[in-house]
């Protein structure tokens, strides 16, 4: 049977009984907040279930949720992204609290403490609120030491997004083609016939492939004229390289490639064959990837990176990074009148508002381009 106590402050405690022992479970503002919390307790007595612990740090369950919750559950990579969030932004401020005492109050202030500080984005916060949630709600619904997430329903302010929203960055069809030409004529003094990054920067821009999957490719991933997209590399804080699963299950995807792109690939290979055939120097990958470099690697987005930007420039080209052909593949189609569910797959994207939601001022443009055209048909003659 619980009982009840009336403390000088004007705040009532409540102590229920287990196994012959009476024991606090906290303090409340009213008594009928100290029977309600009471009753709950008592019910989980009954049942066998686990009692608040309300001596229970955050930092003890943050831990918990990371290492024995996600980390069997998630990608290494994505597991390191969780651990950085959590090590970096999260402990610092609630880690020596104890959980049970974390209010809604606390975790706004901490929100607002980002949005302070220009250096986080409107999408980093978004990371940060998210994993905050998943541990409030990992103590709620798999330690039982929460009745609710007080976390919950809590978000980044609406304006802030706008703030900071991030312009697309993708090259014009004309940038496109000026780059194109370059990579064509440009020649590589050790191996001048070899255009790898020719066909790279071409084979990006006709697929919207990630860069992680494009150099992940393998020969035999190409099937008369569709590729098949089932993994991508990926590159430690050492460089070493590793084959590992896609971002999502939609990210698994298989695209029709065009004619003349399958042309060229057709080429592409032929001479990589020869070069592996005729130079001593020039080693065939273990792997048969398509964008080997000549000594039989995998390139690694690093390189890629530099050297497309050094090419940009020879070219005249601003710089849109190596995302950027991904994004200018999407907005070629959109421009020339692509159905937008037909690029969100393509793409392998998630959903089709994601798509949407990326490239919401070209959808936006192109919409009021149509209907400019509707009123012209339809606009009666005087």
């Amino acid at each position: 049977m619980a009982t009840f106590r009336k403390l000088k402050s004007g705040n009532w405690q409540a102590r229920v009984s287990k196994d012959g022992k009476e024991f606090s479970i906290g303090t409340f503002r009213t008594k009928k907040e100290a029977e309600i919390e009471a009753g709950k307790v008592e019910e989980r007595i009954y049942y066998g279930q686990t009692l608040v612990d309300r001596n229970m740090l955050f930092e003890e369950v943050a831990k918990e949720w990371l290492y024995e919750h996600k980390k069997s559950n998630v990608k290494e990579s994505t597991f390191q992204q969780l651990e950085v969030i959590v090590r970096l932004h999260v402990l610092p401020f609630f880690g020596n609290k104890r959980i049970m005492l974390i209010r809604r109050a606390e975790i706004k202030k901490w929100i607002a403490k980002f949005g302070d500080n220009e250096k986080y984005s409107f999408g980093s916060r978004l990371k940060y609120l998210s994993v905050l949630k998943s541990i409030f709600h990992y103590a709620v619904h798999e330690l039982e030491i929460l009745e609710k997430n007080p976390a919950d329903k809590l978000k980044v302010p609406v304006q802030d997004s706008v703030a900071v929203k991030k312009k697309v960055k993708y090259y014009s069809l004309n940038e496109l083609n000026q780059l194109l030409h370059y990579m064509k004529e440009y020649k590589h003094q050790r191996f001048p016939e070899y255009r790898l990054y020719y066909m790279l920067m071409y084979f990006l821009s006709q697929t919207g492939l990630r860069i992680s999957e494009a150099l992940a490719l393998q020969w035999t991933d190409l099937v008369g004229d569709k590729i098949k997209i089932d993994k991508q590399i990926r590159r430690d804080n050492n460089n070493n390289l590793s084959i590992t699963t896609l971002k999502n299950s939609s990210s698994y995807r298989e695209i029709k490639l065009s004619s003349e792109l399958l042309h060229e690939l057709k080429k592409f290979k032929l001479i990589q064959n020869e070069m592996i055939l005729a130079k001593e120097t020039f080693q065939r990958n273990t792997n048969s990837i398509i964008f080997q470099n000549y000594n039989g690697n995998y390139l690694t987005p690093s390189t890629v990176r530099e050297s497309i930007q050094g090419y940009c420039e020879k070219a005249g080209v601003e710089y849109k990074g190596t995302h950027g052909f991904r994004h200018t593949h999407a907005v070629l189609l959109l421009e020339s009148g692509a159905n937008i569910k037909f690029v969100s797959n393509r793409l392998g994207h998630k959903t089709i508002k994601t798509t949407a939601d990326t490239y919401l001022d070209i959808t936006e443009k192109i919409e009021e381009d149509e209907l400019k055209k509707f009123a012209s048909y339809t606009a009666k003659k005087i």
